[in-house]
Order: structure tokens, then C-alpha cells, then sequence
């Protein structure tokens, strides 16, 4: 198997039914919820915000049924997101060019630079993968991923709102963040300078220095950020998402094994055997769905790691650079925030993922199995032995989406900026 899978085998054992095969949900599993409302529960409400926010900015058109619809949609996504996002790029990467060998200007031109490389390389995806991206959201509402009881119902509830609260909080973060950018030249001015600078960085080919010039680039400099970072943090929630998702889903197997007897009508060896068989073909579907995202989003999760150590850093370094009761700082510990939270999600839901899958073997065992068939000990046998190896989420089949990840960034991060600190001072 490739490195950049989840470590799991797909081998097949007598205990996995045919492919295709479906499971009714029994009318007894609750006496408080009708199973129309198990069955009619969507998964995919966890991300579907998300989905409509890069849908607006232009990252992944719509699912349209026509060809007209489409060919107008691409038409503006392409002069969206190539006046707000490329153009935008494009300045800053001539920008770093022209100020290369400065240290302080270099770090000031960089910190956002390299956060729209690494959301060219999440756009890539959206934009060439379309359609299986797509496929992969429209999976999650296979009928292996719905509610069995009231239970697991209220377990999916609260992930579908806690990713909403998330999504929302770090919108908010993303507009505080570009609006403290926007304002803090005009009044944040040493001196009482009448000249105000612009509130990022840029290379333009005309002296934007001049009226209405200025005004014009400070508008499109304040409002590209924004929308880049809304459609950014679109990007990074989709992704923790789908990753709290995988995370639920095996939260509601190990309910499932806890409560094996009990969801069966009655204590026959055929009820309890085919309850058997259905968790097993649920936790197949979680594993084939965790290899699909990997397959998609690896790279994309690996780049984001590697380019948060060097943003998480650089960023340190501009806030030392300025007062601490200034809206530039507040400005820049708010884009901090919002850099360690973006990782933070992947690598929490990631080791979520670890614990709940390590938790399968003991829920399994749990499932009151004393009494049952020679048969059904077997089959359970088989998937205690095969579930003691965790399911674990890889950014370029390297660095597992763990705390332990987490730490890691951080701590680099940090080794780093003492580094760039030492260098300035020495240059001054």
C-alpha cells in the first residue's frame, strides 16, 4: 500500500458480504425517534456550509445539470478569483522579489505570500478534481454513515453543529483580522505623520503613492485579503469537516458494538450475526472513505504543515517588531490565531480519529458475546484482530494528524523565530 494511505488493510475475509450488500434499519432501535428521521439524517450537513462558501467565491462549482449553467459559472469564477486571488498572488511574488535580502521587509512581504501559495495548491484540487471531490461529499450520505438510533442521532447532531461554530467563528476571525489590516494605517502613525502607508504589501507597475491611486490599490489590497481569507478558511473547515466526520463515524460503530444486542428484535443467532456483519461492512466504508480524502488532500495538508511552521514564525517575528498596544499587533496575533487554529483542527479531529479507532477492539468485546455462535465468536475475532491496528490520517504519508503533530509545528516554530531574531539583531 502507498505511504500516503491510511495504515489499514483491505483484505478480504469470509466475514465481508457482498458488495452491494444493504441493511434495513430495524423499526425497534428506538422508541423516541421514527426511523424515517434515521434515514432521512444527511451527513453531509457537517459541511455544507463550506460547500456554499467556496461555491461563491469560485473554488468548486456547483453541481449544475446543464451546460450553459456550468460554462457561466466558470466564467466567473475565472474573473473572480483571477482579479482577487492570481493578480493578487502574482503582486506579491514580484514583491518578495524586489525586496529580497531584507529582512524585515522580506518577512512583512512573506507571511501572507505563503499562505496563498499553499491555498493555490487546495484550489488546484477543488478546481482539477472537481468531480471527485464531489463524489467524495456526496459519499458521506451512503446509508453505512446514518444514524441507527437515537443515540448516534444526537452524536451526528452535534458534530454537524459544532463544525458550523467552528466554520462561523473562524469566518469572524478571518474579517477581524482583514479590517484591522485596513485600518490600522490610518490611524496607527508614529509621530503624527500626515503620510499613510498602504496596509499590505504589493508591487504594482505605477507609483501607488498618488490620489486616486492610492485609494484604489488600499481598497483592492484590504478587500483581496478578505475574500482570499474567507475563501481560505472555506477550504481549511471543509477539511476539518471531513475529518470530524470520519471521527464520528467511528464514534457511532462503537455504538454500535456496545449496543450489538439491542438493536436486534430479538436474541436469535441470525439477528445478532447479521448486526455483526453490518458494522462490519460500516467500518470498511470508513476506511475506503478515509483513503479517498487522504488520496485528495495529502498533499494539500502536507504543504499547509510545512509552510504554518514558517508562518506561525515569521509572524512571531513581525509582532516583535511592533508595539504590543498597537492595532497592528492585534491585527497580526488575530492572523497568529488563525494560523493555529487551522492546523490545530486537522491535527485534534486527526487524533480523534486515532482514539476512537483504538477504542473498537474493546467496544467489540463488550458486545455481550458470551452465548453466541462458534461462527459469530470467529467473525468477531477476525475484526478484534484486525482493528487493534489504529486508523490513522498521513499529510504526504509522513506526519500523522495527531497533537503530537500539533506540538511539533509549534515547537519548530518557535526554534525558528529564535533563530530569525538572533539574525536581525546581529544585522542592526
Amino acid at each position: 500500500m502507498s505511504n500516503h494511505r491510511v495504515i489499514y488493510s483491505h483484505a478480504k475475509t469470509g466475514i465481508y458480504p457482498p458488495q452491494g450488500y444493504q441493511f434495513a434499519i430495524n423499526s425497534t432501535v428506538t422508541s423516541k425517534m421514527d426511523v424515517e428521521t434515521l434515514q432521512h439524517f444527511d451527513v453531509r450537513d457537517v459541511i455544507k456550509l463550506n460547500v456554499k462558501s467556496l461555491e461563491f467565491f469560485g473554488y468548486f462549482c456547483p453541481d449544475f445539470t446543464t451546460t450553459f449553467k456550468k460554462v457561466i459559472y466558470y466564467t466567473y469564477a475565472l474573473l473572480f478569483v483571477g482579479s482577487m486571488f492570481v493578480l493578487f498572488m502574482v503582486s506579491e511574488i514580484i514583491n518578495m522579489v524586489v525586496v529580497f535580502g531584507d529582512i524585515e521587509k522580506m518577512t512583512e512581504a512573506s507571511f501572507l505570500l505563503l499562505t496563498h501559495l499553499v491555498q493555490a495548491l487546495k484550489l488546484y484540487v477543488f478546481v482539477v478534481h472537481n468531480s471527485r471531490v464531489r463524489r467524495l461529499i456526496n459519499s458521506l450520505n451512503r446509508e453505512e454513515f446514518k444514524p441507527k438510533n437515537q443515540q448516534q442521532y444526537n452524536l451526528l447532531m452535534e458534530d454537524v453543529q459544532m463544525s458550523r461554530i467552528l466554520t462561523k467563528i473562524f469566518l469572524i476571525m478571518c474579517v477581524a483580522t482583514c479590517v484591522l489590516w485596513g485600518v490600522f494605517p490610518l490611524l496607527d502613525k508614529d509621530g503624527g505623520e500626515e503620510t499613510t502607508e498602504l496596509p499590505l504589501s504589493g508591487w504594482f507597475p505605477f507609483d501607488t503613492q498618488k490620489s486616486p491611486i492610492f485609494e484604489c490599490v488600499y481598497v483592492y489590497l484590504t478587500m483581496g485579503a478578505m475574500i482570499n481569507g474567507l475563501a481560505n478558511v472555506s477550504m481549511d473547515t471543509f477539511l476539518s469537516g471531513i475529518i470530524m466526520v470520519i471521527s464520528g463515524q467511528l464514534k457511532l460503530l462503537n455504538n454500535s458494538f456496545q449496543n450489538l444486542k439491542q438493536k436486534c428484535t430479538d436474541t436469535s443467532l441470525n439477528h445478532i450475526e447479521e448486526g455483526l456483519i453490518k458494522n462490519i461492512v460500516h467500518h470498511k466504508n470508513i476506511i475506503q472513505f478515509s483513503e479517498n480524502m487522504t488520496e485528495l488532500f495529502t498533499t494539500c495538508i502536507m504543504g499547509q504543515f510545512v509552510v504554518s511552521v514558517i508562518i506561525i514564525c515569521i509572524t512571531m517575528f513581525q509582532m516583535s517588531l511592533v508595539s504590543v498596544i498597537s492595532l497592528q499587533f492585534l491585527s497580526m496575533a488575530l492572523y497568529q490565531g488563525c494560523m493555529v487554529l487551522e492546523i490545530f483542527l486537522w491535527c485534534y479531529y486527526g487524533n480523534e480519529v486515532i482514539i476512537q479507532s483504538e477504542k473498537l477492539t474493546q467496544s467489540a468485546y463488550s458486545c455481550e458475546w458470551v452465548g453466541c455462535s462458534r461462527n459469530f465468536g470467529t467473525n468477531l475475532l477476525f475484526f478484534m484482530a484486525r482493528s487493534q491496528i489504529s486508523l490513522k490520517l498521513y499529510a504526504g504519508g509522513y506526519f500523522a494528524l495527531s497533537l503530537e503533530t500539533f506540538m511539533a509545528i509549534v515547537k519548530s516554530s518557535w526554534s525558528y523565530f529564535a533563530v530569525l531574531n538572533r539574525v536581525h539583531s546581529d544585522q542592526e
